[in-house]
C-alpha cells in the first residue's frame, strides 16, 4: 500500500487533513482495506469516521459495527404505533376496570334490594299471621262472653224468682234479657261490662211486656260478675 502514512497513535490532524489508522487521509480510505504486514499499523481502538460517527480499528482492519455512543447521522423516531398499543390497552384495562366495579356495585345493590324485598316480605308474612291469629283469639272471646251472658241472666233470673217468692212483686217471671248499657256490646273486648236486665213478669197482650229492672256487672278478666235489683 504504497503512497501511505502510517500512524502509531490515535488520529490527528495532519497538515489541516484528518488521517485515519492506515494513514489515509480522511473520506480516502474505504471499508475493508487492510495494513500489509511489513507496516506498522495503528492500533485497534475507535476512531472518527467522514460521517461524524465512530469506527473500529482492530488492528488490520475496519469492523463493521457502530462506534460507542456514534450517532448514525439519522434522528432516531419514536414510533407512535407501539405508544398507541400501549395507551390503548391502558385505556382498556381502566375501562375494563371500572366496568367490572360498577357491575360488581350494581350486583350489590341488587342483592342488598333483593335482600330488603325478601325480608319486607318474610315480616309482611310475619304480620299477616300474628293478625290471623289475634283475629282468633278475639273471636274465641267474643264466643265465650256470649255463652257468659247466658249465665248472667240466668242468675239474674234465680234472683227474681226469690224476690217473687218473698213478696217483693208479682210473678211469674217470663224472661230475662241482659244487655250492655249505652248501646255497647261484649264484641267490643272492654275489661269489664255492665248490663241492664230486664225481668219480664206480665205479657201485655199488643207485644209489650212489663217487668222490673236488674244490673249486673262483668269483669272479663277474672271471669266473675255481681248483679242485684233495681237498674245499674
Amino acid at each position: 500500500m504504497a503512497g501511505f502514512a502510517f500512524v502509531t497513535a490515535a488520529p490527528e490532524f495532519l497538515q489541516g487533513r484528518e488521517v485515519d489508522p492506515a494513514g489515509c487521509p480522511a473520506g480516502q480510505f474505504k471499508k475493508g482495506m487492510t495494513m500489509s504486514d511489513d507496516k506498522t499499523p495503528a492500533p485497534a481502538g475507535w476512531y472518527p469516521d467522514p460521517n461524524g460517527g465512530q469506527r473500529y480499528w482492530d488492528g488490520t482492519r475496519w469492523l463493521d459495527f457502530p462506534g460507542s455512543g456514534a450517532v448514525d447521522g439519522k434522528k432516531r423516531r419514536i414510533r407512535k404505533k407501539p405508544l398507541l398499543i400501549v395507551l390503548a390497552i391502558l385505556l382498556l384495562a381502566v375501562g375494563g376496570g371500572a366496568l367490572t366495579w360498577k357491575l360488581n356495585h350494581d350486583a350489590q345493590v341488587a342483592a342488598q334490594v333483593a335482600a330488603a324485598e325478601e325480608a319486607a316480605q318474610r315480616e309482611a308474612k310475619r304480620l299477616a299471621a300474628e293478625k290471623a291469629a289475634q283475629q282468633q283469639r278475639d273471636n274465641a272471646e267474643r264466643a265465650s262472653r256470649a255463652r257468659s251472658v247466658s249465665e248472667i241472666e240466668s242468675s239474674v233470673e234465680q234472683m227474681a224468682s226469690k224476690h217473687i217468692d218473698n213478696g217483693m212483686f208479682d210473678g211469674p217471671v217470663i224472661e230475662v234479657t241482659c244487655s250492655p248499657v249505652n248501646g255497647g256490646s261484649t264484641d267490643n273486648l272492654t275489661e269489664t261490662t255492665v248490663f241492664e236486665c230486664f225481668v219480664a213478669t206480665e205479657d201485655n197482650g199488643d207485644g209489650t211486656m212489663s217487668g222490673y229492672k236488674y244490673h249486673a256487672t262483668m269483669n272479663w278478666t277474672t271471669g266473675s260478675f255481681t248483679y242485684g235489683f233495681g237498674a245499674p
